[in-house]
């Protein structure tokens, strides 16, 4: 039986899969009367928190990064006031394609455990974990879906929100985030690797090509104030967490993906990674099979991967200034090609960060 008088549902969402996530929820509890607040986490400002009075339901919705929460959702749920409430719920968007009529599922892995067992510590109850599949909007991955299979995964996803709302209103446990448990795990290894090492990689692939005009929409946009103007051309930082508004966003389709410059990172990475381990092992006399050489093998690797992209990158910020390098880092990536869509949502609504209901 409901015993709360309000929904407070606190969301984070890249190109909008999560934010209607969110709204069908928000409507549920509208028809049951519930005073609703929906809160964008967007830099972790102005966030509306439930007053002593209330006794509120608090949702967590958040699409999967790396298959995990992503981190500034991480960051929020870790400093997020213990005993607000006795009971809140999970969310969790993940990118589905379709080939032909079948759908094809994404993979959680920590999204919503970490989150889950997080929460617990800080003294709530989660009665509901839900992994709900959104269209994918990974598009250094693919180009973006055609409309009729955005709409068409979007048509599934909707009611299976809707009825997830409505159980979870009405005081009932769902635990159907858990079905893919012995999947998630098992891809877990991926998601700490993206978590400490991967998500700076990726934030350094970024790069606005010649037909940006200093609009700023990508800067005022981004959740994590992770782009800036450096030599007048937006330029991001190791804060990143690729959520695809920006690429997604650009009025001009500006903001490209460079594979190429990516690749050549990565040759570039390798090289310099393994020159400096043998260097070590011969200047130190180690032992390179020794069991704890191995491991800090991992932790220097992934430290040179971090400082030799951002190394590079700021370097090749600065050479795009010239025509030929701008073209040559364009034309290698693939998302500059005609046929390589942007991901549009559909069913673009009006954002309500407060929505008043009448009891």
């Amino acid at each position: 039986m409901q015993s709360w008088d309000s929904l407070y549902i606190y969301y984070l969402s890249g190109t909008g899969n999560t934010r209607i996530s969110s709204q069908w929820i928000a409507e549920e509890a509208g028809k049951r009367g519930l005073r609703t607040v929906v809160q964008q986490i967007d830099r972790l400002e102005n966030i509306v928190m439930p007053s002593p009075d209330e006794k509120p339901l608090i949702g967590f919705a958040f699409p999967t990064h790396g298959f995990n929460a992503a981190p500034i959702m991480l960051k929020f749920m870790a400093g997020f006031p213990p005993h607000l409430c006795s009971k809140i719920f999970l969310l969790n968007t993940r990118g589905c394609l379709k080939l032909y009529k079948i759908f094809v599922p994404g993979f959680s892995g920590l999204a919503l455990i970490l989150p889950a067992f997080m929460l617990w510590m800080k003294g709530y109850k989660c009665i509901g974990i839900r992994s709900i599949d959104m269209p994918s909007n990974w598009m250094p991955l693919h180009p973006g879906l055609r409309e009729k299979v955005i709409e068409s995964i979007i048509h599934k996803a909707e009611p299976i929100i809707r009825i997830y709302a409505n159980k979870i209103l009405s005081g009932q446990k769902v635990w159907r985030g858990l079905y893919s448990l012995p999947a998630d795990l098992l891809i877990s290894p991926i998601s700490v690797a993206y978590y400490i090492g991967g998500r700076f990689f990726l934030s350094k692939t970024f790069i606005a090509n010649n037909k940006c005009n200093n609009c700023m929409i990508c800067i005022k946009e981004c959740p994590t104030a992770s782009i800036k103007l450096v030599g007048n051309r937006p330029y991001w930082k190791l804060t990143c967490e690729s959520c695809m508004r920006c690429l997604n966003h650009c009025p001009l389709k500006a903001i490209e993906a460079a594979h190429g410059m990516a690749t050549a990172f990565m040759i570039i990475m390798s090289a310099v990674n393994t020159w400096l381990i043998l260097f070590m092992v011969q200047a130190l006399n180690i032992e390179p099979e020794a069991w704890w050489w191995k491991i800090l093998t991992q932790f220097i690797s992934i430290a040179v991967m971090i400082s030799v992209a951002a190394v590079l990158y700021l370097i090749m910020h600065y050479a795009m200034g010239f025509k030929p390098i701008n073209y040559l880092v364009r034309f290698t990536s693939l998302t500059t090609l005609p046929f390589w869509r942007r991901y549009k949502f559909l069913k673009k609504r009006k954002e309500n960060t407060t929505v008043p209901c009448e009891k």
